[in-house]
């Protein structure tokens, strides 16, 4: 049988078409479909001012003045 799955990612659908004699064999398939057809572009590190300048630690230290105030 022929199937046709759908995935998201990241708020993203993909359709992946995979022949298969269950749903089981179809899934395990779109699985190594996924597998052979992903690539790791590259991998970079994020320094610490990046990571420590998200929203909640930005209200953690609005919060942490008004109270020294």
């Amino acid at each position: 049988m022929k199937y046709l799955i759908k995935i998201e990612i990241n708020d993203v659908e993909f359709q992946i078409h995979t022949e298969a004699s269950n749903e089981r064999e179809a899934k395990d398939n779109v699985w190594e479909i996924i597998r052979r057809k992903t690539s790791l572009k590259s991998i970079e590190t994020e320094s610490a001012e990046v990571r420590d300048s998200s929203l909640g630690r930005k209200l953690a230290e609005g919060i942490r003045s008004a109270l020294l105030l």
